[in-house]
């Protein structure tokens, strides 16, 4: 996932407005951004900065991703929780389960919609087949009224090979 850092900046904004002062969250803010702009990473013996975002396996990218991702939720996805357009909304890292009412809401307006918030930030949703999805390493399939869970193992490309 590419972390958009003017996101990141704002959703932390968010929630450090309710519980400190302004010269507070001005000084953590520019520490922040400071952190974010001197981002690199090595790749067989080469610096790198991103273009845009923060790289993956920054010490800060997966703090910085759990600020953001949770002001995405509090501010666009809870809405669709309380009208009930979504019914179960699950989340690990940034792995997202969503049941949606097909009454109210569908796939192609959730995928719209998120995707609108940040042009940095690309959200694909992965629709169920034949009443089985896999999320995580888990298998759900639906039943006429339950959900079966099973394990699920991601087929490798080095599995598939014969000797």
């Amino acid at each position: 996932m590419n972390l958009p850092i003017n996101g990141i900046i704002k959703a932390t904004r968010h929630w450090l407005h309710n519980n400190n002062n302004e010269d507070v969250i001005t000084q953590l803010l520019n520490v922040i951004k400071t952190s974010m702009q001197q981002n690199y990473f090595q790749f067989n013996d080469t610096f790198y900065q991103p273009e845009k975002g923060i790289a993956m396996g920054s010490p800060i990218s997966g703090t910085m991703a759990e600020i953001y991702l949770q002001y995405v939720e509090a501010n666009y996805i809870k809405q669709w929780w309380e009208t009930d357009e979504i019914i179960y909304y699950k989340r690990y890292v940034d792995d997202i389960l969503i049941i949606y009412n097909n009454q109210k809401i569908n796939k192609d307006r959730i995928e719209k919609e998120i995707n609108k918030i940040d042009k940095n930030l690309e959200f694909k949703m992965t629709p169920e087949s034949n009443n089985i999805i896999h999320y995580l390493d888990l298998t759900l399939q639906r039943r006429s009224n339950n959900i079966e869970l099973s394990i699920y193992r991601k087929p490798h490309s080095w599995a598939e090979k014969s000797v």
